[in-house]
Formats: structure tokens, sequence, C-alpha cells
């Protein structure tokens, strides 16, 4: 099973995908999700984000939010960078 996850900057959507998992900077620390999670919105932390399609990916993020909810991820963030 897959998850949607959207990522959008001021400047518009950086990625949109589908990915196994995916593990975000939250305010409270690190968290990860995987398809069929709960729904939930969070606080994110400037730091290192890991997203699993395949293979593994990483980058960086300013702060921001993202919003959980079952198959779908949506990241708002003002900067995002893929390594």
């Amino acid at each position: 099973m897959a998850i949607e996850l959207t990522i959008v900057t001021p400047e518009g959507e950086l990625y949109s995908g589908e990915v196994e998992r995916v593990v975000l900077p939250g305010e409270s620390g690190d968290f990860g999700v995987l398809d069929g999670h709960e729904r939930f919105l969070s606080a994110l932390r400037e730091g290192p984000f890991e997203i699993q399609e395949g293979e593994t990916r990483s980058g960086e993020l300013s702060d921001g939010f993202a919003e959980v909810n079952g198959d779908r991820v949506t990241v708002l963030v003002d900067r995002c960078a893929f390594h």
C-alpha cells in the first residue's frame, strides 16, 4: 500500500507522488507515517526528512505544518531541498 505525499512551498508544489513511508521532523520529535495512519495535524521544525519510494531519499525542510489523513500526507513549508 502507498500514501500520497505532497510537499508545497510558497513557489508551488515541489513534490507529489506515492511513497511507502515518510519520516518528518515534528516539533515534539521525528515521526513516521505509513498507509492508514491516524489523522492528525503537526507543526514541523526545521530539519531532515526521509521518504521511501522503492529507494530512500532524504532532504531538509524548514519549519511548517504536516496534515496526515490516512493515505495522504500534505507538507506545507517555506523551503525544502532534496539531497
